[in-house]
């Protein structure tokens, strides 16, 4: 009985024992919990719940921190990026958009080119473009014009179908063509100034009754500017009678746009006198205001060039191809011809 008692004491010791440790390792279990709980962790890997590593909730919170500054990094330098790709496309657009003021002179004056471009344009400017010195300025030169829509045919080679000049001048006159004064020219060649890159000049021959009745309502259509030069013996009054600020009417002598011996024109053979003579007629003609020649047939010497100085002319145009450059021989400029059948392609490779 003894014995019995004592063993069923030691049973109870044993199992107090197992049931205090049992308490403490709950309650060490339970202090982990909260400590884990203060740290703020709400990630807690149950796999190990005793005695396991609760710094993985800190890590994801450091992660999902971090990854949080860094998102926020990217976009501040993202936005910083598109703000200076974007006040540079402003500097570049307002760059684009900048227009230079014109310092080319409008004149009303029928015997001045005037340099403004179409009147439906803002006002004429002066491009910034490269300088034509480079190369060179084309003088185009046309005589006669038909209109083929009316039944009209062309001689030869010197008429321009009147809808082919159309739609040169609409070329020049959409592509900002600069047309200079005679006064810009001559500046031009002696050096004294630059001309933009888009420079041309525009001059007919002959006055012939087709240029005023075709090629003048074109002109004034697409507002550009161009030169007659009148046979004044022949049609001087035409001046008078079709007056136009797009238009400067300059000298092609007075009569003597005729042959005179071997074949040549008289302006070869006549006297000194003769020839002042006529070139005085025909700039008494022309209001007195002619500064501008062209050699009938295209011949000249060098007596005729002193004696178109002499007579108070400035420059002096042939019918040899070329450009005018700076330099150049004021009494000799030649020019570019524009013949019957000439594409608008070809015609924009002559201009460009």
């Amino acid at each position: 009985m003894k014995r019995a008692k004592e063993n069923k004491n030691s049973i109870k010791v044993i199992a107090s024992v197992i049931a205090v440790i049992a308490i403490a390792a709950i309650a060490f279990g339970i202090v982990r919990i909260c400590k884990a709980s203060k740290t703020g962790s709400s990630h807690v890997n149950t796999n190990n719940f005793l005695g396991g590593d609760f710094l993985e909730g800190n890590e994801w919170k450091n992660s999902v921190l971090s990854n949080q500054i860094e998102t926020k990094n990217q976009i501040e330098n993202n936005v910083i990026q598109n703000t200076v790709q974007s006040n540079t496309i402003k500097n570049e657009v307002a760059t684009n958009t900048t227009k230079p003021v014109s310092t080319g002179t409008t004149s009303n004056n029928a015997n001045n080119n005037s340099s403004s471009n179409n009147s439906n344009k803002t006002e004429s400017q002066t491009p910034t473009y490269k300088n034509s010195g480079t190369g060179g300025l084309p003088v185009l030169m046309y005589h006669f014009f038909y209109n083929a829509s009316a039944g009209e045919t062309a001689r030869d080679n010197n008429f321009i179908e009147i809808s082919a000049f159309e739609s040169q001048m609409k070329y020049l006159s959409d592509n900002n063509f600069y047309f200079p004064t005679w006064q810009e020219v001559e500046d031009y060649i002696d050096g004294k100034k630059s001309l933009p890159a888009k420079s041309i000049v525009i001059t007919v021959d002959d006055g012939d009754e087709s240029f005023f009745r075709l090629a003048l309502p074109v002109i004034e259509k697409y507002n550009v500017k161009a030169t007659e030069f009148l046979v004044t013996s022949w049609n001087g009054w035409y001046c008078n009678d079709y007056k136009s600020s797009k238009v400067s009417y300059q000298s092609h002598s007075d009569q003597m746009h005729k042959g005179g011996v071997n074949g040549k024109g008289v302006l070869l053979s006549w006297s000194y006198d003769q020839i002042y003579k006529d070139l005085t007629d025909s700039k008494n003609c022309l209001n007195g205001q002619a500064t501008v020649f062209c050699y009938p047939f295209g011949q000249y010497n060098e007596n005729s060039k002193k004696i178109l100085k002499d007579a108070g002319y400035k420059l002096a145009f042939t019918t040899q191809g070329g450009r005018v450059y700076k330099g150049a021989d004021k009494y000799a400029l030649p020019r570019v011809r524009i013949s019957k059948g000439i594409s608008l392609q070809s015609f924009t490779n002559m201009v460009n």
